[in-house]
């Protein structure tokens, strides 16, 4: 079959071209351009000008076709505001998944079915037949598990999409990209959002949209604490960077519109129970009042809970036991043993 590869410039995307070659598949390469820049790289892994260099590389090596779009305003509109957004409304955002919904399986799926082609990216996760239905499911290695990330993946777009490395390791796909030659195989991989290199999202939000104001931080009975520089510096369950009372205090919640960082005790920080927004079900239907897995974050190990259609219509998680850092703007992603049901975002 015709494949286009989201080729990154990193090993995961290297090796899934190169796998799919060596299938027997004909096998084109696109780099997606998301970020503009000035100077200097102002972008990290996977869409820097190193990074777009590297994949073209690896496309003359393995002699397939190769080819960079340009998506820096639809990357922008779909990613970067509204992480910016929602740091100002004093949540927590994953554009991960934002640019895996809009731009890779919006934008790039779209433009490999107009190439009559199918799509692949490195995504560490499995793809699985099961009556007639695609199976969304973890990856073989859970340390690199990206499941997490696709939950918005529904039956339409599963049906074009290839995880090609998604039922290996990653030794395993190192020794792939050697196997190739490819000048990826030992890239070091960057933990840190791509147009954020850094990790200061604080400074980068500032950045964007200017300097904010300051409020104060609080207890849940409006005791005045002390003072912060902007409510983007802070995230539900956050430790660091509190005032110092003499014991540990975290992050409860966030007030956007007093401006407040209401904090408080470890236990006072703990939630079972909370509203999805936004929800979406792999199959369509969503998994109501059964057992299910919830992971409340990238590296949560999950907590058992059930989903709960409400009256009005809204999906409320409910948790079997209090889970730290309940956090909004964070997804609650729902298993089924290692298969991904659904999920939505923490209100």
């Amino acid at each position: 079959m015709r494949v286009v590869v989201a080729m990154s410039g990193g090993v995961d995307s290297s090796a899934a071209a190169a796998l799919l070659k060596e299938q027997g598949h004909e096998v084109l390469g696109i780099t997606l351009r998301v970020w503009s820049y000035e100077g200097q790289a102002q972008c990290g892994s996977c869409c820097s000008p190193d990074d777009i260099d590297d994949a073209r590389r690896v496309a003359e090596k393995l002699g397939i076709a190769f080819y960079v779009a340009n998506v820096e305003e639809l990357f922008k509109e779909r990613v970067v505001s509204p992480f910016v957004q929602s740091y100002l409304g004093g949540r927590t955002p994953i554009p991960c998944v934002a640019c895996n919904q809009d731009v890779k399986f919006g934008f790039l799926l779209k433009r490999a079915r107009q190439l009559g082609a199918k799509l692949a990216t490195g995504h560490y996760a499995r793809i699985e037949d099961a009556g007639g239905q695609r199976l969304l499911r973890r990856a073989t290695d859970a340390a690199k598990d990206q499941s997490y990330f696709l939950f918005t993946l529904g039956q339409d777009e599963l049906r074009d999409l290839v995880f090609p490395v998604g039922g290996l390791t990653k030794a395993e796909v190192r020794v792939i990209a050697e196997r190739y030659g490819l000048g990826t195989s030992h890239k070091p991989e960057s933990m840190e959002i791509c147009f954020v290199p850094d990790g200061d999202y604080a400074r980068f939000v500032e950045k964007v949209a200017g300097a904010q104001p300051k409020g104060d931080i609080v207890t849940a009975q409006g005791e005045v604490l002390g003072a912060h520089e902007g409510i983007h510096r802070y995230t539900v369950g956050q430790r660091r960077g509190l005032v110092a009372t003499g014991q540990p205090l975290y992050v409860q919640r966030i007030d956007a519109d007093r401006r407040q960082v209401v904090v408080g005790p470890a236990v006072e920080a703990e939630r079972d129970a909370f509203h999805l927004l936004r929800p979406h079900w792999v199959d369509g239907a969503a998994p109501v009042d059964r057992p299910v897995q919830v992971k409340i974050r990238h590296r949560h190990q999950g907590a058992a809970g059930r989903v709960r259609l409400e009256a009005n219509g809204h999906y409320r998680v409910l948790l079997d036991a209090p889970a730290r850092a309940v956090t909004p703007g964070q997804a609650a992603v729902v298993y089924d043993g290692d298969r991904v049901l659904g999920g939505g975002w923490i209100a």
